[in-house]
């Protein structure tokens, strides 16, 4: 009797943690991240961004080349938010406000660059900076210019001045939120940024830092910047560089549309499901700034963007991993680095993923970017090795070749011997965190395995046998015309996989080769360099590889990339949001369970460009589709637990699909030279069941076009929020 009562209540309480869980729809994947780069000039910025106040004669307000911050230092296409009132009866409240989900409970972050003026006669102006729950609630408020100063007012009204603030001069300010206090930074330019790649953002000594107690609202929901002088008051200022961040690890159940299986039992499973992790481009977490981070300053402007074959596209990146709010001060290098290696794994785990394949160098460089990059590949096997003993690391050893190719070049001037005593690949085959067969062997990799030939891949894998360490060879093919050569000696076969929808038998060709046959996922395929894509039709390309790895009965499939932002990456990041990590989530449980997810909650998913294929540009060169066309299609992908009916409006335009139970992709076309926010509904029995907005304005003219397939989730009304 007893123990029927207990496991009662366990099965009770785990219910109700589940649908608390399923209630708690907080995310960071609306919090605004905007340097109005990529808008036109003389015009208000789109949506998300909303006006506030009302126009008046003598009132601007509108993005202008001359209110780029110094600190994001775009003098290519750079723009920032310039208010300039020289009305003596309008101004007071006029301003920009932006909505968004509330992040997940933990630490939040928001940084801004601002510059204001004041009049040679009369009152200036002064500007609030407001985080509030977008219900004329509380709010935390900082007050810009007022009596010349920076002061914090608390939810509780109470209010506090900073530090100084001078006219003309451009300041980067900070807000990080932790439990109960506020730490704020404020960072004056006055030069100090003139070489972007070699500013030091730890350099505490050009700081103000103060640390205030604060009852913050319990969900933001809400950034405003607004005058906060009366209407008599003349003058201007400006806004960029707008960035918040919050807990990017944060629990998705309540976001998913099923399910998710306890993690021990997906780990059980015989398919395995791993995915291929770049070191370069990983989230950088650490104590820094993350609004005057390495990846805004110089990936993501076009200034700094100095490769030939990328200049045409403007940034080198197109979208980067989302931002952390900074680590707490006086981390050494290497605990921050853990750090962020073990939130890595977290997120992949989480979405159900066996391990990481992940690049190493066999001969890093005493100094320079290959040892920090393998740096950081090997605290990633220890941050698995400590925190996620079941989560395992594929070592993906680069060879020291200066050749390359599909057929054997790099074995030129590339010794198997010095290859095999690497202490690189020593160290690695020693690690306990590295995945191994049965029998012992470490699972081993290359990237383009085929650049060397079978011969000398013998020669390696024979001395690492008699050094005691064998290991078994799982080859990432980058072509296909090698694959019975290779077959003698690889325990498992996968291909970096195919850019375009289509039927893709990989499991079939390679079965009768190999032990493990492992389907490539890919989302999209997209590079600057070359200014280039292949087309993914939307989410069709990452939804037909899964289902043919189920349909095949894959051993293992490998999701190409996480953080491979030169080229397609499917973690947490800007513009792509969590869609793809949901959608692979999804996939990952029916894959290794053999069954499909049932659906339990309605979720939405949208996927589209920011601007149609041929888009009027201002900059930059005509991209290319790699095999193919373009597609300019807007996707609603529907999870739906009942039949519904799905509506997409686009510039005034009403489409609806009637949908089943389950998985509905529904596409519209996109107008070219239109500029529009895509509109998404589901309806059941004539009533709203969820609707939203995209994220992001189709824009009918741009800069540099940005061909990157957006995505994000619709879990709630938005007009209920």
């Amino acid at each position: 009797m007893k123990i029927s009562y207990l496991l009662t209540t366990a099965l009770f309480s785990g219910v109700l943690a589940l649908l608390s869980a399923q209630n708690d729809l907080r995310s960071v994947e609306q919090l605004p991240i905007d340097r109005f780069d990529e808008y036109q000039a003389n015009f208000f910025p789109p949506y998300p961004w909303n006006r506030m106040g009302k126009s008046a004669d003598g009132l601007t307000l509108s993005l202008s080349p001359d209110a780029e911050s110094p600190f994001a230092g775009n003098k290519d296409t750079g723009k920032g938010l310039l208010l300039k009132d020289e009305s003596a009866n309008a101004g007071k409240n006029a301003g920009i406000s932006c909505r968004f989900s509330a992040p997940p409970k933990g630490d939040v972050y928001l940084g801004f660059d601002f510059l204001y003026t004041q009049p040679k006669q009369g009152s200036g102006l002064n500007a609030v900076c407001s985080l509030d729950d977008g219900k004329n609630g509380k709010a935390l408020l900082l007050h810009l210019g007022e009596n010349g100063k920076i002061s914090l007012q608390t939810p509780s009204g109470t209010r506090k001045a900073l530090t100084n603030l001078e006219p003309g001069i451009w300041y980067h300010i900070a807000v990080r939120l932790s439990g109960e206090h506020a730490a704020i930074s404020v960072f004056d330019f006055r030069g100090a940024f003139a070489n972007p790649y070699q500013v030091r953002v730890r350099d505490r000594k050009r700081f103000f830092l103060t640390t205030e107690n604060v009852s913050r609202p319990d969900a933001i929901r809400r950034l405003s910047f607004f005058s906060s002088a009366p209407d008599s008051a003349t003058g201007s200022w400006m806004l960029d560089n707008i960035c918040m961040a919050g807990k990017v690890d944060a629990d998705r159940t309540a976001w998913l549309p099923f399910r998710p299986i306890d993690r021990n039992a997906m780990y059980a499973s015989k398919r395995k499901v791993y995915i291929y992790h770049y070191p370069i481009y990983t989230s950088g977490w650490d104590d820094s700034d993350p609004g005057l981070s390495w990846l805004t300053r110089t990936m993501l402007n076009p200034t700094h963007n100095l490769k030939k074959d990328r200049k045409g596209a403007g940034t080198e990146l197109l979208y980067r991993p989302y931002p952390r709010p900074p680590m707490n001060p006086g981390l050494s290098k290497e605990a921050m680095r853990a750090k962020e290696m073990k939130e890595e794994i977290r997120l992949a785990s989480k979405m159900g993923a066996d391990g990481f394949i992940c690049d190493f160098q066999s001969h890093p460089k005493q100094a320079g970017g290959q040892l920090f990059f393998t740096n950081k590949s090997f605290a990633l096997m220890d941050a698995a090795q400590k925190h996620f003993p079941n989560f395992k690391i594929i070592p993906a050893i680069y060879s020291p070749s200066s050749r390359s190719g599909t057929n054997g070049e790099s074995d030129e001037g590339c010794s198997p011997e010095k290859y095999a005593d690497s202490e690189v690949v020593r160290r690695v085959l020693k690690h306990p965190a590295a995945l191994r067969t049965p029998d012992g062997k470490v699972v081993f990799s290359m990237w383009l395995t085929e650049r060397h030939s079978v011969e000398w891949w013998k020669k390696v894998m024979r001395i690492l046998e008699q050094k005691g360490t064998p290991i078994a060879l799982f080859a990432q093919f980058n072509s296909t015309g090698r694959l019975k050569e290779f077959s003698e000696i690889c325990y498992g076969m996968t291909n970096w996989g195919p850019r375009e929808p289509g039927r893709y038998n990989w499991t079939g060709s390679v079965r009768p080769l190999t032990k493990i046959a492992a389907v490539p996922i890919v989302m999209q395929d997209i590079r600057t360099r070359g200014s280039h894509l292949y087309e993914s039709q939307n989410t069709a390309l990452l939804r037909g590889l899964w289902d043919q790895a189920i349909a095949d009965k894959a051993d293992w499939a490998i999701l190409n990339t996480w953080s491979d932002y030169s080229e397609q990456a499917m973690a947490p990041s800007t513009h792509i949001g969590f869609a793809p990590y949901d959608l692979n989530a999804y996939y990952t449980q029916w894959f290794k369970t053999g069954r499909q997810p049932e659906i339990i909650q309605d979720r939405l998913y949208w996927c589209y460009r920011r601007n149609h294929f041929d888009v009027q540009q201002n900059k930059g060169v005509k991209w290319k589709v790699s095999r193919g066309k373009a597609y300019n299609d807007i996707e609603l992908l529907a999870f739906l637990k009942a039949p519904g009916r799905l509506t997409i409006r686009i510039d005034g335009k009403l489409y609806t699909k009637d949908a089943p139970a389950g998985i509905t992709s529904f596409k519209v076309p996109m107008p070219k030279d239109k500029t529009f926010v895509p509109e998404f509904a589901l309806l059941r029995d004539g009533k709203t069941v969820l609707s939203a907005r995209g994220r992001y304005t189709v824009l009918g003219k741009a800069e540099y076009p940005h061909l990157l397939y957006c995505s994000g989730v619709i879990a709630e009304n938005e007009e209920t929020k």
